[in-house]
C-alpha cells in the first residue's frame, strides 16, 4: 500500500513510507525493549526530516536503515 501511494501521490508531491519504530520501552515492548521512547521519536523524526523523494515508497527503522520488503 506505502508503495501504492507513493506513485499515485508524487505527482501532488507528497512521500509516503513505512517506518519501524524499533522494540521499544512501553508496556508492549517490556523493560527489556532496547530503546526509550524518546530515541525511537527522536530516529524517526529524523528520517521524516530528511527523507528524498528517491526514497518515498520504501521501509526505514528509527535509524534511517532501509528494511526490505
Amino acid at each position: 500500500m506505502v508503495k501504492s501511494l507513493s506513485i499515485d501521490l508524487r505527482p501532488k508531491g507528497i512521500r509516503t513510507v513505512a517506518l519501524h519504530p524499533g522494540w521499544v520501552q512501553t508496556q508492549m515492548g517490556g523493560s527489556n525493549a532496547l530503546i526509550t521512547t524518546d530515541i525511537s521519536a527522536q530516529g524517526l523524526k529524523q528520517v521524516l526530516d530528511t527523507l528524498t523523494d528517491s526514497q518515498s515508497g520504501h521501509f526505514f527503522d528509527y535509524q534511517g536503515n532501509t528494511i526490505e520488503w
